[in-house]
């Protein structure tokens, strides 16, 4: 894989989910740090989580994801991304609706006969607390 592969996936976060599932093997081994989320081999479950990241009405809030960076090969590789989102309610428990917030973030990804098998995400939640007012 690559950085316009890693491109072309997280551009299918915008609603595209059917497209997107189709990446992934029924064995992935999948987990978000910051949500303390772990998911094996649970395809339905994985389904639901990128859910969350679809916007039911645009025109209130929105999610753009970008990648930036990869280094890796087509077994196994990592890639830096960025997270611009306008909230449409609240986030980790914080007031959010309306406000914008940015951050970046790192995905380890493995692929065994071109599907997704493995993936780790981590991302920076300090910008997103400050940008919230919620730290100084």
């Amino acid at each position: 894989m690559n950085l316009k592969w890693a491109q072309n996936w997280i551009g299918l976060f915008a609603g595209r989910t059917d497209e997107l599932m189709s990446l992934y093997s029924p064995d992935i081994q999948f987990e978000d740090v910051n949500f303390d989320l772990r998911i094996n081999g649970d395809l339905k479950a994985l389904r639901e989580f990128f859910s969350g990241f679809v916007i039911a009405n645009p025109d209130e809030s929105y999610n753009k994801f970008e990648v930036f960076d990869y280094m890796g090969d087509d077994k196994l590789g990592s890639f830096q991304w960025t997270w611009e989102t306008k909230h449409a309610g609240d986030f980790l428990g914080v007031p959010a609706a309306g406000k914008v917030t940015k951050t970046r973030g790192v995905t380890v990804m493995g692929w065994r006969d071109g599907k997704i098998i493995l993936e780790r995400s981590i991302w920076d939640a300090v910008p997103v607390f400050r940008q919230l007012e919620v730290i100084a």
